[in-house]
């Protein structure tokens, strides 16, 4: 055989064999990139998880949190602790690599008795490239020259980072997910609910509350607690919040399953008829429909004569064919909190500091099932 076609040859086979690598290459990444978009992290969530917050962009959602008018109202109504301290330090570590993949972007927060900002567990999807830039990352934190601690629970590896000012930080990480926290127990219980299946995957309130069609960036907060206090029961309930912004209104959207809420419906329209009508400077409340269509003609009356307000806008767009009405100047609550605790949830109570530049409208509806509802918060400019 002549020289020249050995070589004519030798080049057709390294060609066929670059490109089966090239392509073996690509189907492994898209076979390891199906398998973690694929990891469902609630099926890792403890299901005595108090509250839980789930993102599918959280670095789209904090890059659109910054062109928000009321953004800088709102700097200290954080999820405080863990979250913010992975987040704050993965988005500065990853700004030249223009953030967090696409698969990292994606996380879930779970909350935990006492409820205190060390009382967290921070779970992302992992990419194929971002084992090592966790890693690399809290390495940079890691005093000295350090290495993590490992430790083993049910066959399982925990690894135990020190950080500064004596904390330490414990990763729990497998194929397609890693799960963080300040505190050890809080992984071994991830372990426990993985193993033992006993996650909020297997939570039949949790499984029913979570809303299957979210749309793309989506921001959901979920509490174990009815989406008002009047509404609560003896009954395990499980309340879902899908948050909607733009420049000037946060809406909050979703409903509250209760097992069995059929039978809660009438109980639940009986404590709305126990409730006194107001209709005072700054607060609007009724639960009777005739009520509130008056208070909303009203509203608009004042506004179009020339006494134009943002809470009369707010009580003249409500919808009258809700079964219960609430709007209030934040300001409001934050001068006198003990005032609505029959219809704020404790998350809102607790950061009615953080909201005082806004008016509050909800309004409830009770189908055969459950209770929906939809809050909305107004900025004032």
């Amino acid at each position: 055989m002549r020289l020249k076609t050995i070589v004519k040859i030798g080049t057709i086979v390294s060609v066929l064999l670059f490109c089966l690598a090239v392509g073996y290459y690509a189907f492994m990444r898209l076979d390891m990139t199906e398998h973690n978009r694929d990891v469902n992290l609630f099926s890792l969530v403890p299901s005595s998880s108090i509250s839980v917050l789930e993102s599918d962009n959280i670095n789209s959602l904090f890059q659109e949190y910054a062109t928000l008018n009321y953004s800088s109202e709102l700097d200290e109504f954080q999820f405080s602790g863990l979250f913010n301290f992975l987040i704050n330090e993965l988005t500065e570590y990853t700004s030249d690599m223009h953030g967090l993949s696409s698969q990292m972007s994606r996380l879930v927060v779970s909350f935990h008795n006492p409820g205190t900002v060390r009382d967290q567990v921070v779970y992302f999807r992992m990419g194929i490239t971002d084992d090592q830039l966790l890693s690399d990352m809290l390495q940079e934190y890691v005093p000295g020259n350090f290495l993590p601690k490992e430790e083993v629970y049910r066959g399982k590896t925990i690894l135990v980072y020190p950080l500064s000012h004596d904390d330490f930080l414990a990763v729990y990480t497998e194929k397609g997910f890693v799960v963080l926290s300040y505190q050890k127990r809080l992984i071994e219980e991830v372990i426990d609910a993985q193993l033992d299946k006993t996650s909020l995957n297997d939570d039949v309130s949790f499984v029913n509350i979570q809303d299957k069609k979210k749309t793309k960036d989506f921001l959901t907060l979920y509490t174990r607690t009815a989406s008002m206090p009047f509404l609560n029961v003896e009954s395990d309930c499980w309340s879902e919040y899908n948050f909607h912004m733009n420049s000037d209104v946060v809406y909050l959207t979703g409903d509250s399953f209760v097992p069995e809420g059929t039978k809660y419906m009438d109980v639940f329209r009986k404590r709305m008829k126990e409730f006194a009508i107001i209709n005072e400077e700054g607060i609007m409340l009724s639960a009777d429909k005739d009520s509130t269509a008056l208070f909303m003609d009203q509203a608009f009356e004042a506004n179009d004569s020339g006494n134009r307000t943002l809470f009369n806008e707010c009580v003249a767009n409500l919808s009258n064919e809700a079964f219960f009405s609430f709007v209030v100047d934040m300001q409001k609550v934050k001068d006198n909190p003990s005032r609505f605790q029959a219809y704020l949830p404790p998350f809102i109570l607790k950061n009615a500091s953080s909201f005082h530049a806004f008016i509050l409208s909800v309004q409830l509806l009770l189908n055969e099932e459950r209770p929906s509802y939809i809050w909305v918060f107004t900025y004032k400019h």
